[in-house]
């Protein structure tokens, strides 16, 4: 019997020894371009943090591989390769996923960091639990409470509200009818939206309950339905992004490009993701966050 197919056993001994090397399950690659401080910084960061030393497989990889690159690989202590010209951030993430050699990995951009203090790998090991468990083929580990840049609940907002939110700056209250309907008309119907209560409410399985369950790790369940997909700390079941993920952007690409590449986010924010119902997992409180340098 192998990992995989103890921790699809039901209880006992066996499941617990299984566990305690789930780490090794995992590969994790960090895609940089062009950022030497702030991929120094970062790899700093995951060396603290024990990520670099407790999965299966850990390298960089750099688009246009400089030789600065490899000197702050060398002074890093870790594995990288890399390509001759810029594949942009969907031929980064997919040249790390041929790269890797575990049936799981974590794609980071060079700006992604632990939090301080935060058990990185007992996060890795417990969410890739639940998706073998689950069949589970994509979880994000970002930080519900610390989400660094972008803001992933904005939309949310303007369609839901907030009831019990936990975003200092936010206070409870209903969007008008006027908001919602500028909202409807501009981007439609708002499922796709329901997932954000994730980064917003304290209980988000009570405030939306149709999109949004907690599993008995305490982790978050939601589908496609309800979340676009996020290049924002991926962890992923490598054969399925290569084969479904990645196939689906090379067979349909789209037309808006992110600095002349395709974008994952643009080309799977279409109809078809949505009908698939794919489960995503997001951990109970995540682990990461952004910390950019130099741009």
């Amino acid at each position: 019997m192998n990992l995989i197919d103890e921790l699809r056993a039901p209880e006992g001994a066996a499941l617990d020894e299984a566990r305690a090397s789930l780490a090794s399950l995992v590969s994790v690659g960090v895609l940089s371009f062009r950022a030497p401080q702030t991929i120094r910084n970062t790899l700093a960061r995951h060396r603290e943090s024990g990520l670099i030393d407790s999965v299966g497989e850990f390298f960089v990889w750099f688009n246009e591989l400089s030789e600065t690159d490899r000197a702050i690989a060398a002074e890093a202590g870790v594995d990288f390769a890399g390509s001759a010209e810029n594949g942009g951030i969907y031929g980064g993430f997919r040249a790390i996923a041929e790269r890797a050699t575990k049936p799981y990995v974590l794609i980071l951009e060079n700006d992604i960091t632990p939090l301080p203090g935060a058990d990185v790998r007992g996060c890795i090991e417990s969410c890739t639990a639940d998706m073998i468990a689950n069949d589970i083929k994509i979880f994000s580990l970002r930080s519900r409470r610390h989400l660094g840049e972008g803001c992933p609940y904005k939309k949310y907002l303007s369609y839901f509200g907030a009831v019990d939110p936990f975003v200092a700056e936010v206070a409870p209250h209903h969007p008008s009818a006027l908001r919602q309907l500028m909202m409807l008309a501009e981007f439609g119907l708002p499922d796709k939206f329901r997932s954000g209560a994730i980064y917003l409410e304290e209980e988000p399985e009570k405030v939306q309950p149709k999109a949004v369950t907690r599993l008995p790790s305490g982790h978050f369940l939601t589908d496609s339905r309800y979340r676009n997909w996020s290049n924002q700390m991926p962890l992923v079941d490598r054969r399925f992004f290569l084969d479904v993920i990645c196939a689906r952007v090379e067979r349909h690409p789209d037309s808006r490009l992110l600095n002349g590449h395709q974008n994952i986010e643009c080309a799977l924010n279409k109809s078809w993701w949505r009908r698939r119902r794919e489960p995503i997992g997001h951990a109970a409180e995540g682990v990461f966050t952004n910390s950019r340098l130099d741009r």
